[in-house]
């Protein structure tokens, strides 16, 4: 990877943001801001943001989780649980374009750190509020995670697999980060407000709203379409659940009830092959002839007469679905990915994570970076899933130690020695000493 200082400035170079965040969601919104160029100081608290603990190495503090979501950051450490906290959010607000908040929903309000008072030093200020559930409700105050967020929405229901008869959480943490994908296009969108109209704004997202975007193609209901064969799914749940069934039939059931992909699916899904496995991709009836053309599977659907809900079209084409499981193990990934292109049927290998940094594809798009870090040595990582021609999109520059930036950040924004060397004396800044 080229030297941060080879990149030239980002398209948000001149954006200085404060972010009052831990764990997941919202440092990986500062952390795409950050590849972007602006310059985001992370507000941590004198023992760090927890998610320093995720993935721990040998070195305290710097957990493998935590250099991934916060690179190019600087640290500054501030007890917000003390009163006098108060003057240094005022001077690190008034130096910003963007305040980032994630923390629990009690907890904002307390540290000063709710939208009014945030305004109140700079009134253009943008500024993000993340919340597990949003505001309000019966959950509006209560902290959670993605986790809880994916369950609430419906969404791992669908994606989780079974563990026992109880549902396996999600990985990976969904909700976490298409939220801060979400926020960085929400914060960037009100810049732009602000630029042609002096206004800044509160945005607002949440990890359980996130869950249901990303599930609103079937999360939608018809009322004369949908209405009475919801509602019925709904007795028929009741019942498999007062029969005690496991995770795996309500889910089945509810795939049969709404409809999942219909047997004899044999042109959008993954197959296993002689050494591994691959996908094909093909919805439309040219690419389903080609893929007909490319393994010579015969659909009994082109016939004349055919019926897919007879019980012998059902049968031929729980046939034709093993005839493809049955042709496709019979060789090599790299042998029938060679077959499936020359015929233009969209098609890849399946790769396990460990896998992408040796895969040709995401190696030639620089979909994966190589950096030094002061603490992991070389580290390779996913880059910003975003290129832009003109203002490079790129990592700058490692993961911060705790509170490494304080006395900087401070002394940037007028701060003088002796009040930073009695503000650290007292506590109020810096990490904890060992």
């Amino acid at each position: 990877m080229a030297d941060a200082s080879d990149l030239g400035p980002g398209a948000l170079s001149d954006l200085r943001v404060v972010e009052f965040a831990q764990a997941l969601a919202i440092p990986y919104c500062g952390n795409l801001l950050s590849d972007m160029g602006a310059s985001v100081i992370k507000v941590e608290p004198p023992r760090g943001d927890t998610y320093r603990l995720q993935s721990r190495t040998s070195v305290k503090h710097e957990g493998k989780d935590f250099a991934i979501c916060n690179r190019n950051k600087r640290s500054l450490c501030l007890d917000l649980t003390r009163p006098e906290s108060a003057q240094v959010i005022e001077k690190l607000v008034a130096d910003a374009d963007i305040v980032l908040v994630s923390l629990k929903a009690s907890d904002v309000p307390r540290y000063g750190l709710d939208y009014e008072t945030i305004a109140g030093y700079r009134e253009d200020i943008v500024y993000l509020e993340n919340t597990p559930y949003g505001p309000k409700g019966p959950l509006g105050q209560q902290g959670g995670y993605d986790v809880v967020a994916m369950g609430l929405s419906g969404l791992s229901s669908i994606m989780a697999t079974e563990e026992g008869t109880t549902p396996r959480f999600v990985r990976p943490a969904l909700a976490d980060i298409v939220t801060g994908m979400i926020s960085a296009l929400g914060v960037v969108t009100a810049i732009r407000h602000r630029e042609k109209t002096g206004e800044g704004q509160k945005v607002q997202t949440s990890l359980f709203h996130t869950a249901l975007g990303m599930i609103s193609n079937m999360v939608h209901r018809f009322e004369d379409l949908d209405g009475a064969h919801m509602d019925a799914f709904s007795d028929v749940l009741r019942e498999l659940r007062a029969e005690g069934a496991g995770f795996s039939e309500q889910q089945a059931a509810y795939r049969d009830h709404f409809g999942g992909w219909p047997v004899g699916n044999i042109y959008f899904r993954h197959y296993r092959t002689l050494d591994g496995f691959l996908s094909v991709g093909c919805l439309s009836p040219r690419l389903n002839e080609r893929f007909r053309d490319a393994t010579g599977l015969v659909d009994p659907r082109g016939m004349a007469g055919f019926s897919e809900r007879s019980e012998a079209g059902r049968a031929a084409l729980e046939l034709l679905n093993a005839e493809a499981e049955a042709l496709f193990a019979t060789k090599a990934t790299e042998t029938w990915l060679a077959l499936l292109r020359e015929h233009g049927v969209p098609s890849a290998r399946l790769n396990f994570p460990h896998e992408i940094f040796d895969d040709p594809q995401a190696k030639a798009n620089g979909y994966i970076a190589t950096m030094d870090h002061p603490v992991h040595g070389e580290l390779q990582l996913v880059t910003s899933p975003l290129q832009m021609t003109k203002t490079p999109v790129a990592p700058r520059g490692s993961s911060p130690a705790l509170g490494a930036h304080t006395d900087e950040v401070l002394l940037e924004l007028g701060v003088d020695e002796e009040s930073v060397a009695k503000w650290r004396e007292s506590g109020l800044v810096g990490r904890y000493s060992e």
